[in-house]
């Protein structure tokens, strides 16, 4: 259609109108200032603002000079979009700036239409964003950074059996491990961001810890201490824990640090040994009293006794000496190097750091794959870690074992505690099996060197004690046809009081042994049924003070140590004797179930608390209360027991209803021969 002297006249109005709004515009903005023929080929005007380089004419090569080579078909794109839909066009991206650098524009443009709704032209503004750019690049790496330190500690901090946590100085927790939430039964979103309170601290006890981050803070000094506090599923435990400032730049404190350790297993091992001194004590004082009425015969037992007293000493020296080893070397702990790992659980790529290879001889810049990690174990435990490896990388298992190694390179000897976890990575295709190895070998033979002296004190003890029996024993004999009542009766009491003595004496002897490793599994293939009713025989012949009932057992063919699996059968059934009410029945039986044989002793006696019931085969460990008050032991036969089973690669295991009665068992592969 042919355009009209008056619409001409129109559009003219209408460009000379839009030129005075740019006009306008440019007067009143410090932004870039451009306009460009309808199809973006001609530039009439670029006011660059000293960003970009200015066009005091029309120029069809201003896309060119202006826009970054590697961004000219993004902007020809966008061009493209704003003429087919006539909308405006706004698009981020680089230039050239005026002295020829790299830079970045926020560029937008408006159409100009005219009655036809046609582009006559455009007007645009472009901004300098150059700066912000750049700010968010410097941003996005160092986001990446601190997210790589992020999973580094994290790996380091969440496969420690520590509790590791930060408190700002308004004692709010702004961090917590995994092993942390786990003790208070919380997950990251309710536990950290609140306080002490809100994370089930006593008042006492948070405000204890208020004061103390006050002294760290006014200081800038490390606080330690021992606290008790209760576990989510284990109930109270005692812990030690160490507060340490954190220094800004200024050297000032911008927070407090803490990790915490559980010394609850060394705190009962402590009290035990404090309860068998005390136990040794009142025997003495027995002693003493009963030779005060045996004058005749007095000289030997006082200088046996006399003998007791130096023995008992030195065994509270030897407990001093034990206690300052620990505490030497849980510092020791708390200040060594952590090696860790990482293994692909379908890949099985494995990932070390340095230390790691370290502890197992290698050199750092040598690759280690797992099966040369567990060629450096020694013989007797390689078979053990390899299969507790494989069950927590494809069964989840749990992984937290002792093993000693040899180092490759340097013939070192060392003994390693390692402890991982699986992940499941978010795809689902596969998981990632990460931990922690430490350097345990002082611990090793701080236990070594003590089980050792508690062996000779206590072989050492047995001498006397077969002596002072012997001589009680003679007295008994001599004299039955007298009539004192008094002086038989305390002869008696002594003689049953040695007899405890020496069975704890051996008890220790049995212990110092198999840590040692002096106690060795005799292999041998036999009949447990042939076992079981010699353990009838021995029980119906000995034991009178309770029904024992021994179910029928099939012929049944192990290969163990025949000894020392009787004298696992013994302890179960002495122990069932022992809590249970005279005159009450206890049940013996053996079946054969999948390949396993399964032993189990059932009483009616005082049973287990369900939060004992955990703790039963822990070493030294007795359980609390009123109803143990005339009951005596150290709290290790059912340890022996099950440190036996378990080097036969057995199972032990309770069950119980406290007040009901208990029920104790073990299982033994059967003879594959």
């Amino acid at each position: 259609m042919t355009s009209t002297p008056d619409q001409h006249s129109s559009n003219e109005i209408k460009v000379a109108a839009s030129e005075a709004r740019f006009r306008a515009l440019v007067t009143a903005t410090t932004d870039v200032i451009y306009s460009v023929s309808a199809d973006w080929k001609v530039m009439y005007e670029l006011d660059g603002r000293g960003f970009l380089k200015d066009a005091d004419e029309p120029t069809t090569d201003w896309m060119s000079a202006n826009v970054h080579p590697e961004d000219v078909e993004k902007v020809k794109a966008a061009i493209a979009e704003a003429i087919q839909s006539k909308k405006i066009f706004q698009l981020e991206h680089r230039v050239l700036r005026a002295d020829g650098s790299p830079g970045w524009t926020f560029s937008r443009a408006v159409p100009i239409l005219n009655d036809q709704d046609e582009i006559m032209e455009w007007f645009g503004t472009a901004s300098d964003i150059t700066e912000q750019k750049t700010a968010e690049e410097a941003l996005r790496e160092t986001r990446a950074q601190s997210d790589q330190q992020k999973r580094v500690y994290e790996t380091v901090t969440s496969n420690t059996p520590d509790l590791m946590y930060v408190f700002s100085l308004d004692y709010i927790f702004t961090y917590a491990n995994r092993a942390l939430l786990n003790m208070w039964g919380k997950t990251w979103d309710t536990a950290v961001g609140k306080g002490l309170r809100e994370n089930g601290y006593e008042e006492w006890h948070a405000l204890m810890h208020e004061r103390e981050i006050d002294k760290v803070k006014a200081t800038k000094q490390s606080i330690r201490g021992e606290v008790s506090f209760p576990h989510a599923t284990l109930g109270r435990r005692v812990y030690d824990y160490i507060l340490t400032p954190v220094i800004n730049e200024r050297g000032e404190v911008e927070a407090v640090a803490g990790t915490t350790r559980d010394v609850t297993e060394r705190k009962q091992w402590e009290d035990s040994l404090a309860t068998g001194a005390e136990q040794l004590q009142a025997i003495n004082e027995e002693m003493a009293a009963t030779n005060e009425e045996l004058a005749a015969s007095n000289e030997e037992l006082i200088s046996t006794n006399e003998e007791l007293a130096l023995v008992n000493h030195e065994l509270i020296k030897a407990q001093h000496k034990i206690e300052e080893g620990q505490v030497a070397f849980r510092l020791a702990v708390n200040a060594a190097n952590f090696g860790t790992w990482h293994i692909h659980s379908v890949t099985r790529e494995f990932i070390t750091d340095a230390r790691l290879k370290e502890l197992f001889g290698y050199y750092p810049e040598e690759s280690l794959s797992i099966e040369q990690a567990i060629a450096q174990i020694t013989e007797e435990y390689r078979s053990y870690v390899s299969a507790k490896l494989e069950n927590a990388i494809y069964n989840n298992g749990d992984y937290d074992v002792t093993y000693p190694a040899i180092g490759l390179h340097d013939n070192q000897l060392r003994w390693m505690r390692a402890i991982g976890n699986l992940k499941l990575d978010p795809s689902g295709a596969f998981s990632a099996f990460t931990g922690i190895v430490m350097d345990i070998t002082e611990q090793k033979q701080d236990e070594i060197r003590k089980n050792d002296f508690i062996g000779m004190v206590s072989h050492e003890l047995k001498t006397p004690l077969t002596s002072m029996k012997g001589y009680i024993q003679i007295l008994l004999s001599k004299l039955k046809k007298q009539e004192d009542e008094f002086i038989l009766g305390a002869l008696q009491k002594a003689n049953g009081q040695i007899s405890k003595m020496t069975s704890m004496i051996n008890g220790f002897l049995n212990i110092s042994r198999l840590e040692s490793g002096k106690i060795h599994i005799d292999h041998q293939i036999f009949d447990l049924a042939l076992l079981i009713r010699e353990s009838e025989e021995e029980s119906l012949a000995t034991i009178t003070s309770h029904t024992l009932i021994y179910e029928p057992v099939e012929t049944t063919f192990v290969d163990a140590d025949r000894d020392k699996i009787g004298q696992v059968i013994h302890n179960l059934i002495s122990n069932a004797v022992k809590y249970s009410p005279q005159g009450t029945t206890i049940h013996i039986a053996c079946v054969t179930v999948k390949g396993v044989a399964k032993i189990t002793v059932k009483d009616h006696g005082m049973g287990i608390k369900p939060d004992d019931i955990s703790k039963i085969f822990d070493r030294y460990y007795r359980v609390d209360g009123d109803h143990m008050f005339s009951i005596s032991g150290f709290g290790i036969g059912l340890y022996l027991c099950a440190e036996i089973i378990h080097r036969h690669h057995g199972e032990v295991w309770a069950e119980s209803e406290f007040g009901e009665g208990s029920t104790f068992g073990f299982s033994l592969p059967l003879s594959v021969s």
